[in-house]
């Protein structure tokens, strides 16, 4: 899709993908990890900072499975979307601030508040996503999902530049409390010109229960869901554990934000490229191909001994993480029945943080099992495996039972 031809709407919910990628980026992966990696190894000897690390990410997504599908009846039973989100940026954007206030001096209490932020950052994707469906027609939906994650990655490497100016020049409570900022400041847009869609049945159990039966009733959107967890758990251990596993391994924080930033820049074309092939291949092709190559990147990966490999894994991930998560996003959107948005989405978000509490469990044990992160990162290429072989059953809408 040409930038001409997305309305001003799709353009403001693209820039959340903007807003929270600061979040996602710094705190998640580029340099909250490798510094509090190196702040508990410090106090608890090597490998203990990684697998604190591992540990971390698992509660910070686990803290927010449960109540995730009851949020999403919610939203769609009292048309609360726009109102829940609001309320979960202020809460990330004020745990941004806590860790940066905590981190030189207490790590753990650091690691607390990112575990409040990342909760506020994953339960606020439940809201955000579900907005997708009312803002494009199913035949845009590939190429706007795709926008909004290629918006993300310019979003994501400004906001990285900026806290790192920050950190260097010994201002690390401010270069925390940016990413705040540019999480509450970036999302206006959203609120500004993104409708809330009508409210649904008043009751968000009865919304939640008649969301799992339509769920049930279409075998081939719940395999999707299963092949989503699976494959989605091996791309959110890369993403999460990426920079402290470099850090673990010695590599200089320099080559480690120089790296991720160079894939964020990569993945700009690199994501509308997916979005443009969706239409003339097929979602399911492309995020088979991505899978592909994460599992290479996996296999290397555990062998990584100098900095330059890391710049080249960093690079070939770049290529295919925006848009294999782009293309799932909108893939799932067509299963979505009307009127149950936000209810179906909480069961693709429950999917993708199951994902997010299983890998990072996963590469924190293989990494003490083995007192190695490199057992870590090749225990993830099994996701990859079961997933792609998982997705390989699944019939994009429009063909075979995915056509229900």
């Amino acid at each position: 899709m040409p930038v001409r031809k997305l309305n001003p709407r799709q353009w403001a919910w693209c820039w959340y993908d903007w807003a929270n990628s600061a979040f996602a980026l710094v705190c998640m992966t580029a340099l909250l990890p490798p510094l509090l990696v190196q702040a508990a190894n410090r106090q608890l000897g090597a490998p203990a900072g990684t697998v604190a690390w591992g540990w971390l990410a698992t509660a910070g997504l686990a803290a927010s499975l449960a109540v995730t599908p009851l949020l999403g009846a919610f939203m769609d039973s009292r048309a609360k979307r726009r109102q829940m989100l609001a309320v979960l940026i202020a809460c990330g954007a004020v745990s941004c601030g806590l860790v940066g206030f905590f981190l030189d001096g207490h790590w753990l209490w650091a690691g607390v508040a990112y575990v409040l932020g990342a909760t506020a950052f994953v339960l606020g994707n439940v809201a955000y996503d579900s907005l997708l469906v009312g803002i494009a027609p199913r035949n845009e939906l590939d190429q706007v999902s795709a926008w909004g994650y290629s918006l993300g990655y310019i979003g994501g490497a400004l906001a990285l530049i900026l806290a790192l100016s920050l950190w260097r020049g010994g201002h690390t409570f401010w270069a925390f409390a940016a990413v705040g900022v540019w999480w509450a400041v970036f999302s206006l847009p959203l609120f500004a010109l993104v409708p809330e869609p009508p409210a649904g049945k008043p009751r968000p159990w009865q919304v939640l229960r008649e969301s799992f039966a339509r769920l049930k009733q279409n075998p081939n959107a719940f395999r999707f869901l299963l092949a989503y967890w699976l494959y989605n758990d091996g791309i959110g251990t890369v993403i999460k554990m990426a920079g402290a596993y470099g850090g673990e391994l010695g590599i200089p924080l320099a080559h480690l934000v120089g790296a991720l930033l160079v894939a964020q820049l990569v993945g700009v074309p690199a994501t509308l490229a997916f979005g443009w092939g969706a239409r003339r291949v097929g979602c399911k092709k492309l995020i088979l191909a991505a899978l592909l190559v994460y599992l290479a990147v996996g296999l290397w990966g555990a062998r990584l001994a100098h900095a330059w490999e890391f710049w080249v894994l960093a690079v070939a991930v770049g290529l295919v993480q925006g848009g294999a998560q782009a293309l799932s996003r909108s893939l799932f959107a067509r299963f979505v029945p009307a009127g149950a948005e936000a209810a179906f989405f909480s069961f693709f978000d429950v999917s993708a943080r199951l994902a997010g509490i299983a890998g990072p469990a996963v590469f924190s044990v293989a990494t003490q099992l083995a007192n190695s992160p490199r057992a870590g990162v090749l225990a993830t290429t099994a996701f990859f495996l079961a997933g792609g072989w998982l997705l390989l059953r699944v019939a994009e809408p429009g063909e075979g039972d995915g056509a229900r």
